[in-house]
C-alpha cells in the first residue's frame, strides 16, 4: 500500500512539472480563464504612413498580449501584436492622411480575446507620397537619373517603366529599393532613342502613388578605350608592392589572375595612385572597378571599402593635393552584411562583376585622376585592383 502511494505521488509530481513546462514554453494555458479586460487611456501619436498608440493594460494576471487588427485602404486585413511587457503598439501601412478605425483587444493565456476598444488614427503624409511629391527624372548618359528625396528614410520601391517602342507595351526596369534620404540613381543600357517613361513608388504594402510620365532620349555613352589610359607618377603616391605597377589596372588580366596592382601593404597612411584617361579632358559617367578575389573570398585583405575620386587638369608631380578636387565618395557594400571571412552566393556575384558607381552629372570633364584609399576589408590601407573601366558622354 506504501509504494503505491508513492508511485501515485510521483505521477501526480511529473503531471505538474509538464503542465508547467508547457505553460512556460508556449505561454499559453489550455482552456480555462476569464475574458479579459480592455486597454484604457488610450493615446495616439500620429506618423508618416503609421501610427503608434499608447495605452493602459488591465489588470488580468492571465494577460498575454495586446493585438490590433485593421484593414487598410487596398483591402488587406492586418494584425500587430504587442507583449503585456510593453504598453504600446505601432500600426502601419498606410498610404492616405484619412482616419482609419483600429480594433484594440486584450488576450489572455488561454487565447480569448476580450471586447474590443475602437481607436482612430489619422497618419501623416506617407513615405511614398513624399518621395512621389519629389520625384523627377531625366536624360544621362546611357539612361535615365532618377532623383527624389526621401526626408523619414522610408522603405520605398521606385518601379520604372519603358516604352521603347511608343506602342504602349510597358516592359519594366530595374526597381529601385532604397531608404536614403537623398535618392540619386542612373538606370543605364538603354539606346539614344527617344523613348517614353513611366515611374510610380510603391511600398512593402503594395500601396502605388500616382504615376510619373516623361519623354526622353538616353544621352549616348561611350566605354573609355584602355589604350588611353597611362600612368601620372606623384611624388607623395603610394609604392606598389611585388614588382606590380599602376597600369596593370588596365593591362592585366581580366579573370582574378595574378599579376594587379597590390599597393605597399605596410602604408600607415591612405593609398594612392594617379593616372590620365587621354589626352584631353573628358565628361566621366560611371566607373567598374574589379577587385582580386584571396583564396575564396572577394572581401578580404586589399579590398578596398571606402575610398575617394580626386579629378585635376593641371596636376603637379609633387602630388600638390590643392591641385585636385574630390569628385566621389566611395563606399563598398557587401550585400549579405555577413562579418568578414564570411560570404554567401550574393557577395559572390555582386563582387565577381565589380562595384560600379556613378558619377555626379554636374561633374565637369577631367583628364587627371587620383585614387585615395581610406579602408580597405582589412581595416588598412593597401589596395588590390584587377580592373577598373570607365565611361564617358560626347
Amino acid at each position: 500500500m506504501k509504494r503505491h502511494t508513492l508511485v501515485i505521488a510521483a505521477l501526480l509530481l511529473l503531471t505538474g512539472v509538464w503542465s508547467c513546462k508547457k505553460e512556460d514554453v508556449n505561454g499559453i494555458t489550455p482552456g480555462g480563464g476569464g475574458t479579459p479586460g480592455k486597454v484604457s487611456n488610450v493615446i495616439v501619436k500620429n506618423e508618416h504612413g503609421a501610427a503608434t498608440i499608447s495605452y493602459a493594460l488591465p489588470g488580468d494576471e492571465d494577460l498575454l498580449y495586446i493585438k490590433a487588427v485593421y484593414t487598410l485602404p487596398n483591402g488587406t486585413r492586418r494584425e500587430v501584436k504587442s507583449s503585456f511587457y510593453s504598453n504600446q503598439l505601432r500600426v502601419d501601412g498606410f498610404a492616405d492622411t484619412l482616419k482609419h478605425s483600429i480594433q484594440l483587444y486584450a488576450v489572455n493565456r488561454s487565447e480569448t480575446a476580450g471586447d474590443s476598444v475602437e481607436v482612430q488614427v489619422q497618419p501623416l503624409v506617407s513615405h511614398i507620397q513624399l518621395v512621389y511629391r519629389n520625384l523627377t527624372v531625366r536624360a544621362t548618359a546611357g539612361g535615365i537619373r532618377v532623383r527624389s528625396l526621401n526626408p523619414y528614410k522610408g522603405d520605398v520601391v521606385i518601379v520604372p517603366l519603358v516604352d521603347s517602342m511608343n506602342t504602349g507595351e510597358w516592359k519594366s526596369l530595374d526597381n529601385i529599393y532604397t531608404s536614403d534620404s537623398a535618392i540619386g540613381v542612373s538606370i543605364r543600357g538603354l539606346t539614344p532613342v527617344q523613348k517614353k517613361f513611366a515611374l510610380c513608388v510603391r511600398d512593402r504594402w503594395l500601396n502605388h502613388t500616382d504615376t510619373l510620365y516623361a519623354t526622353l532620349t538616353p544621352l549616348q555613352e561611350l566605354i573609355i578605350n584602355k589604350n588611353d589610359y597611362s600612368v601620372y607618377q606623384c611624388d607623395n603616391d603610394t609604392k606598389m608592392s611585388w614588382g606590380t605597377t599602376v597600369d596593370l589596372m588596365w593591362k592585366g588580366l581580366m579573370s582574378n589572375e595574378w599579376p594587379c596592382l597590390y599597393t605597399d601593404e605596410s602604408s600607415g597612411v591612405a593609398t594612392t595612385f594617379t593616372w590620365s584617361v587621354g589626352t584631353s579632358p573628358v565628361k566621366l559617367t560611371r566607373f567598374n572597378l574589379l577587385t582580386r578575389k584571396e583564396g575564396a573570398l572577394w572581401y578580404s585583405k586589399g579590398s578596398p571599402r571606402r575610398f575617394e575620386i580626386y579629378g585635376s587638369n593641371n596636376p603637379t608631380h609633387d602630388g600638390d593635393w590643392s591641385k585636385w578636387t574630390k569628385i566621389l565618395t566611395c563606399e563598398v557594400v557587401k550585400p549579405s552584411g555577413l562579418p568578414l571571412g564570411t560570404e554567401n552566393n550574393a557577395d559572390n556575384v555582386a563582387a565577381s562583376t565589380g562595384f560600379t558607381f556613378d558619377f555626379d552629372e554636374d561633374t565637369p570633364p577631367y583628364q587627371y585622376l587620383r585614387l585615395k584609399c581610406l579602408q580597405n576589408w582589412m581595416g588598412s590601407y593597401f589596395i588590390e585592383i584587377q580592373n577598373m573601366s570607365m565611361w564617358k558622354t560626347n
